[in-house]
């Protein structure tokens, strides 16, 4: 029953923001943008779209850290598993991405489906510590904002998902004991953590390249305002892709730039062609069209 109501909530959610969406469109200089798309710099795009898609790979290599320490399974397993994941949450909406890791894993190597959905959200959890981390840094040793804001807003977000990973056990080893599984200690996470900052920091480059492709002159406090905008909307996944979430956290991040409605427009949409066609070219190589199409199937009824 809550399942249901909460697919009804993302639903109406959804709705509401295509009405706002709609309204915006049909108003906008929609020439001014698709001439700064046209007049954009591919080598920049190129190395945006290498740069999200090794993000993503950094991404199945700290999830299958933690996944390892659970249940055996392969290496390439939990890379195909991300990709995929991703593919599908760029044309569904949301969880559907993550289940379709669950289900992968699941049905490639064996591994328990308890396991898979433990272990997808501590990488969560893993990610969210990363970025923490990777705010404090830019927050104590650049001059990105106030510093102390930044740096407390990082140790904030670090500490509380670390402590909720080493308190909930929700990765370690399968083995039962009267209190429970054996939790993974906290030096067994100081390698997924760190292995998700590279991916932080392999997104924030590629969400640089991607809109200053299109002539924004921005600094890396913009791009990095972009990241943890589009992060934050996009949790509920209420869009596939994060249509229109992506291109308002671009916007609202080239603000203080006084970078023109339809510029900005046009870097959240370079933006998110970094984001969606190479990852579901990749996709596709490695399920092709029917397996994918039977992932989404599978995915919709998969629990998580």
């Amino acid at each position: 029953m809550l399942a249901i109501i909460r697919r009804w909530w993302v639903w109406i959610l959804a709705v509401i923001v295509l009405a706002f969406g709609a309204r915006f469109a049909s108003s906008f200089p929609w020439q001014d943008t698709w001439e700064s798309i046209l007049e954009a710099n591919w080598g920049l795009l190129g190395l945006a779209s290498a740069a999200n898609l090794l993000s993503f790979a950094a991404k199945g290599v700290a999830w299958h850290l933690l996944l390892v320490t659970m249940a055996p399974v392969r290496f390439r397993s939990t890379q195909a598993a991300t990709f995929a994941g991703a593919a599908v949450n760029a044309v569904s909406i949301a969880v559907s991405g993550e289940a379709a890791r669950m289900h992968l894993v699941t049905t490639y190597d064996g591994v328990p489906a308890m396991a898979a959905a433990r272990s997808i959200l501590a990488s969560r959890f893993v990610e969210a510590a990363a970025l923490g981390l990777l705010l404090m840094a830019l927050g104590v040793g650049g001059s990105l904002w106030p510093g102390w804001y930044l740096g407390a807003a990082g140790a904030v977000l670090a500490i509380g998902a670390i402590l909720i990973l080493w308190r909930s056990r929700l990765v370690g080893s399968a083995n039962r004991s009267p209190a429970g599984p054996a939790g993974l200690p906290l030096s067994g996470l100081v390698l997924p953590i760190l292995v998700a900052g590279i991916a932080w920091l392999l997104q924030w480059a590629g969400y640089h390249w991607a809109i200053a492709a299109t002539g924004v002159p921005l600094n890396p406090e913009h791009s990095v305002t972009a990241v943890v905008l589009s992060n934050i909307g996009g949790l509920l996944r209420l869009t596939p892709g994060n249509v229109g979430v992506l291109q308002g956290a671009v916007v609202l991040a080239l603000r203080p730039l006084h970078v023109p409605g339809s510029q900005a427009v046009a870097a959240g949409l370079a933006l998110q062609a970094v984001q969606v066609f190479p990852i579901l070219a990749v996709g596709l190589l490695l399920l092709g069209r029917h397996g994918l199409r039977e992932l989404l199937r599978g995915s919709a009824t998969e629990p998580v």
